[in-house]
């Protein structure tokens, strides 16, 4: 049986014979996640250069099934007994206090909520946990943020975070000059500000954020100053950010001239975070 450290590093998306859905151990999620590919063509609108995902290998062209995603994602809530612990042998390792279910995540080898099927999902996956009230777990959707202005993904989102759910957006840059170095993107970095800041008239969120060094350049006081101004910015516009999560590189990036910072870089932003009055955390392996 994989140990918990293994469970916690490696998080394929992939199990037995399903297409769609996937048990992992999460950190962040602080036990099993129930993820959900909803790119598997690898659309991304993102480009950067430590990403996670293997792309030496090309998707496969996609029109999501929506029916097939319900029942795999039912068939994974089936495995967790009345206490909310997850019984698939993947996880038979572990005690009992680290195998509860937290949450079902829509995510992706790519930007999730691209796809045309976007609301659809979130509405199947909230129905879902409607019918579940023996279960306490979350629905998460995992973006980065460029799209959430769109009226589709505000309807899927206002599906997922009707019952219980949660928004983990990203937010890896201060100035456009480093997310042009870290995310390469057309969507601007003001624009995902904004899509924030428009979040919060609705739903608490958490900011994801990556630190790395690219091709020997790393994060500088200026761009640190901006990234903080930024998120007071989001703050100060009435926004509940829950969490800001801290991370860095844990697996093999696309672009070998990217490398990880130190836990001590890390422990100084997390610092930093929570003198703005916002919690913060340090997740060493997502």
């Amino acid at each position: 049986m994989p140990s918990r450290e293994s469970l916690l590093r490696l998080h394929p998306r992939s199990f037995a014979d399903f297409t769609y859905a996937y048990p992992v151990l999460s950190r962040r999620s602080g036990g099993v996640s129930f993820g959900v590919n909803l790119n598997l063509d690898k659309l991304c609108n993102f480009d950067c250069p430590y990403c996670q995902v293997d792309r030496t290998t090309p998707g496969k062209p996609q029109q999501l099934d929506v029916a097939r995603i319900r029942a795999e994602v039912e068939a994974l809530l089936d495995s967790v007994d009345e206490k909310g612990v997850c019984r698939l042998p993947l996880f038979d390792a572990l005690p009992d206090d680290q195998k509860l279910l937290r949450d079902i995540a829509l995510s992706g080898d790519g930007e999730p909520t691209m796809v045309p099927e976007f609301a659809a999902v979130a509405a199947a996956m909230a129905q879902l946990q409607a019918s579940r009230p023996d279960l306490d777990f979350k629905l998460v959707l995992i973006t980065n943020a460029t799209l959430l202005d769109r009226p589709a993904v505000q309807t899927g989102v206002a599906s997922l975070l009707a019952q219980r759910g949660e928004v983990w957006a990203k937010l890896d840059a201060g100035t456009e000059a480093w997310y042009q170095k870290v995310n390469i993107s057309r969507v601007s970095l003001d624009r995902i500000e904004a899509n924030l800041i428009a979040l919060r008239k609705n739903h608490p969120f958490k900011i994801q954020s990556f630190f790395c060094s690219i091709g020997g350049q790393g994060w500088s006081e200026a761009e640190i100053a901006a990234w903080l101004s930024r998120i007071a910015r989001v703050r100060d516009s009435g926004a509940r950010i829950l969490e800001v999560q801290l991370y860095t590189l844990a697996r093999r990036p696309a672009e070998s001239f990217v490398h990880p910072v130190t836990p001590e870089f890390l422990a100084d932003i997390r610092s930093r975070v929570e003198n703005l009055g916002i919690p913060a955390n340090v997740y060493g392996v997502e």
